[in-house]
C-alpha cells in the first residue's frame, strides 16, 4: 500500500485557496538589450506578464551604510501562483513602488505558491 500524505486533488485545492489569499496586482518587468550602433548596448524594460495576483509583504529591515550615510532598507516578500514565471533578474511593478527580485524560493516538493525575496528599488 502506498502512503502518499497528499493527494493531487488536496494539492489543487491548496493552489486555489492560496490565489485567495493573494490581495495585490503586479506587473513582471524583463530587460532587453539593444545594440546602440557603436559596440554598446541599450537597457530597456518591458511588462512580460501584467495584472498578475500576488501578494507583497514587508519582512526585515537593516540600516544600509552608503556614501557616509546610513539608511534604512527594508526586505519585502512576493508571493505568486506556484507556475507563474519570475526570474531573479526580473523587476515588479507593484502600487507602492517597484522592487527587484532577489532569490525565488521554489522547486519544493508539493509547492502551492512561488516565494520570492525582494528589494525596493
Amino acid at each position: 500500500m502506498v502512503n502518499e500524505l497528499l493527494q493531487a486533488t488536496d494539492l489543487q485545492y491548496m493552489r486555489v485557496e492560496a490565489r485567495k489569499a493573494m490581495p495585490d496586482t503586479i506587473n513582471i518587468q524583463r530587460k532587453s538589450l539593444a545594440s546602440d550602433q557603436q559596440g554598446g548596448f541599450t537597457e530597456s524594460w518591458a511588462d512580460a506578464y501584467q495584472d498578475i495576483p500576488a501578494r507583497l509583504a514587508a519582512g526585515s529591515s537593516r540600516e544600509v551604510a552608503s556614501t557616509g550615510r546610513q539608511d534604512l532598507q527594508a526586505d519585502f516578500t512576493l508571493t505568486v501562483a506556484y507556475n507563474q514565471s519570475i526570474e531573479q533578474t526580473d523587476k515588479v511593478v507593484h502600487a507602492s513602488g517597484t522592487f527587484e527580485v532577489q532569490s525565488i524560493d521554489a522547486g519544493k516538493s508539493w509547492i502551492a505558491t512561488k516565494r520570492c525575496q525582494m528589494r525596493r528599488l
